[in-house]
């Protein structure tokens, strides 16, 4: 926890406060502690958070509580303002804390804001300045890159060109949604496919539910040689769609091409 503690001059109440970081993404959670000791007696207290000088609106507009402790009653947002922890009744001098966690809603979009606090009672101190906050917000991005490669098998069983499909995710976030294409030359159907693809004449369609940062996805299929198969047979393969974006569309698609001059006889490159 950074050890950030924020004291003012009060009205009625001291009160003091620390946040476990000044910067946080959107999406993930900071931690506020908080304590401090009432000065006469005070009831239906509360510590109350707002968020100050932002353009990210209300506090309660752009989080949710995930946890707090020191209540006597639930946790709440109080709408237009942030969240409250209910303390109850405080006799003079009595001390008082605890601690609550909020969680920056996803699509939060970057900007500061200024954590503000008061201890909320009859007669509550006024409300003081904590620490600035910064939200941070990258857009996610997985960078899908695809390969194919192709071996001609020939034996005692059918004649075919056999191909692999290989769909690498460079990250930094996980790809779902994933969907690829190949091209095949017209009217010609894939057989042997993996689990996930189809075929059509002149195409197979693999699909990926998700492909974790740094994994690859790996699906083959085969095109059965035919003795009017002489010459060049050119596959291609691309990414047609996946989620989030992919930054980087110069590897999303790959070829190869080969030559077939006999039933028994073939190079692919």
């Amino acid at each position: 926890m950074v050890g950030l503690q924020f004291m003012h001059a009060p009205a009625y109440a001291v009160s003091y406060v620390s946040v476990s970081s000044t910067t946080v993404a959107a999406g993930e959670t900071f931690t506020i502690d908080f304590n401090g000791t009432a000065d006469t007696p005070r009831s239906g207290a509360g510590e109350n958070f707002y968020a100050g000088s932002t353009s990210l609106g209300s506090l309660d507009a752009f989080t949710t509580i995930e946890s707090c402790t020191g209540n006597t009653a639930p946790c709440v947002e109080v709408e237009g303002y942030g969240p409250r922890v209910p303390l109850g009744d405080l006799d003079g001098g009595e001390s008082f804390g605890g601690s609550i966690t909020l969680r920056i809603d996803p699509e939060t979009p970057a900007g500061t804001f200024i954590l503000r606090y008061q201890l909320y009672a009859d007669g509550g101190e006024a409300t003081a300045d904590g620490p600035t906050i910064t939200v941070t917000n990258t857009p996610a991005e997985a960078d899908l890159e695809v390969r194919l490669s192709a071996q001609p098998q020939f034996g005692i069983l059918v004649p075919h060109l056999s191909y692999t499909l290989t769909t690498r995710n460079h990250g930094p976030d996980a790809a779902t949604g994933v969907t690829l294409t190949a091209t095949l030359p017209a009217g010609k159907t894939a057989t042997g496919l993996s689990t996930g693809c189809t075929s059509a004449p002149g195409t197979v369609t693999c699909t990926y539910e998700s492909i974790a940062d740094g994994a690859d996805a790996v699906s083959t299929f085969r095109l059965p040689i035919g003795l009017l198969d002489i010459g060049s047979v050119n596959v291609t393969a691309a990414r047609t769609s996946s989620s989030p974006d992919d930054p980087s569309t110069a590897n999303d698609s790959d070829g190869t091409t080969c030559a077939v001059l006999s039933i028994a006889l073939a190079d692919c490159a």
